[in-house]
């Protein structure tokens, strides 16, 4: 089976994205303000620019880590369908070479940089408070880096390196993706129902408590439980893209059309209808809370966008000849190469040039450097870090079974 060298870059350009989003969250208030609505100059700023119009996309790292979570159902079904996918021991082991063996390598050395940095973990007046008060904000003790290390999942046990939480995630679905990806292929509707009710009662438990962000092990567990559809929605992928672009290519262009309006419309008109559709809510759920039904509601229409702009990449990339030819290009295929890398590393790099450069260089300065820095970082990390682990991944398995060509992300 071929390797799917565009799915690679779509990656590849999701951790980038991740990392400007992460940027532009660092920037300090001013630059996210919105005042002054009658003058012009409102239209140029970029707070205007990246939430009202499509450059937006180049900030929706929340977006991007979704597509990461379908993309890996997608690509792990596929290795798991082939001849020689072999058995549970080998895909976990191989998983957590080339999950787990990076992530706690960047943990211990964002550990060790922190403290070399100077004021590591103090505020930073020049940054905004997203960046100043939330990230490197607790001594490593030892108890914090096991923590790290044991994948809690709480705020304080991810403080040094942030997006580990996806990761957490990641790694959970991992050790459970075998039976996921059977369930799915022999009882489908029961899969889907399953998933469905779990992802219902994660999502509404989480909001009843007010925990936006996990405080427990347990709200933990309940969070990935709450990303665990956009898995699925990678096995339906793979189960049924050739149905799916058959369908699509059936219909006459300008159906095609009315259909992606209709749905972009109704988004945009979901949106605009909010505070009416919370009005609603309010009303007609009093018995499980308004702020629940309100809460579920809106991380509904959250999952379902992520999974039909992830689809939609997807096919796009594995069947448009177009786009295959501009994600075959040398930088967007290096993108994907150092993908993991750079999502690991790029929070760690940012942190410790944003505290070790502040009163010394602008704002913009720092964080310009911060992402060259982190690419560069990303790429000495891929070839250190990442592929000693894969390597490591399938001579551990070897034995049982030669390496298989499919991808794992």
């Amino acid at each position: 089976m071929r390797r799917n060298h565009e799915l690679d870059a779509i990656r590849g350009i999701a951790a980038f994205v991740v990392l400007l989003h992460h940027a532009w969250l660092a920037m300090p208030r001013p630059w996210h303000d919105m005042a002054e609505p009658s003058s012009l100059w409102l239209f140029l700023r970029p707070a205007f620019l990246l939430r009202y119009t499509p450059l937006g996309l180049l900030v929706d790292g929340p977006r991007c880590v979704g597509l990461f979570f379908v993309l890996s159902g997608y690509v792990l079904a596929i290795s798991l369908s082939g001849p020689r996918a072999g058995g549970y021991g080998r895909f976990v082991v191989r998983r957590l070479c080339r999950i787990y063996l990076p992530f706690a390598a960047i943990i211990l050395v964002s550990a060790m940089v922190w403290g070399l940095v100077p004021a590591a973990g103090d505020r930073v007046p020049e940054a905004s408070d997203w960046l100043s008060q939330g990230q490197w904000s607790v001594v490593p003790a030892f108890a914090v880096l096991l923590g790290h290390l044991a994948m809690i999942g709480t705020p304080a046990l991810q403080s040094l390196d942030p997006p580990m939480w996806s990761l957490v995630v990641e790694m959970r679905v991992s050790l459970i993706f075998p039976l996921l990806y059977l369930v799915m292929t022999r009882y489908r509707a029961i899969g889907i129902a399953g998933v469905a009710v779990l992802y219902l009662l994660s999502c509404g438990i989480m909001s009843a408590r007010d925990e936006v962000v996990p405080l427990s092990f347990g709200t933990s567990l309940l969070l990935t439980l709450d990303y665990m559809p956009l898995f699925v929605v990678g096995i339906l992928l793979h189960q049924g893209r050739e149905r799916l672009w058959h369908v699509w290519r059936s219909m006459p262009v300008i159906h095609r059309c009315v259909a992606i309006l209709s749905v972009v419309g109704a988004y945009i008109a979901f949106q605009r209808s909010m505070p009416a559709t919370e009005a609603a809510l309010m009303a007609w759920a009093p018995g499980i809370g308004a702020h629940v039904a309100i809460d579920v509601t809106k991380n509904i229409i959250w999952q379902l966008s992520v999974a039909g702009g992830s689809v939609a990449a997807i096919m796009i990339a594995l069947h448009s000849q177009r786009a295959s030819r501009w994600l075959d290009l040398r930088p967007f295929q290096w993108l994907g190469s150092i993908s993991y890398s750079l999502y690991l590393v790029h929070m760690p790099v940012l942190m410790a040039m944003v505290h070790a450069l502040h009163g010394h260089m602008p704002m913009p300065a720092i964080l310009a450097v911060s992402i060259i820095l982190s690419l560069a970082v990303a790429t000495l990390g891929f070839h250190w870090i990442e592929q000693p682990a894969i390597a490591l991944g399938r001579h551990l398995t070897r034995r049982t079974m030669s390496a298989p060509v499919a991808v794992v992300p």
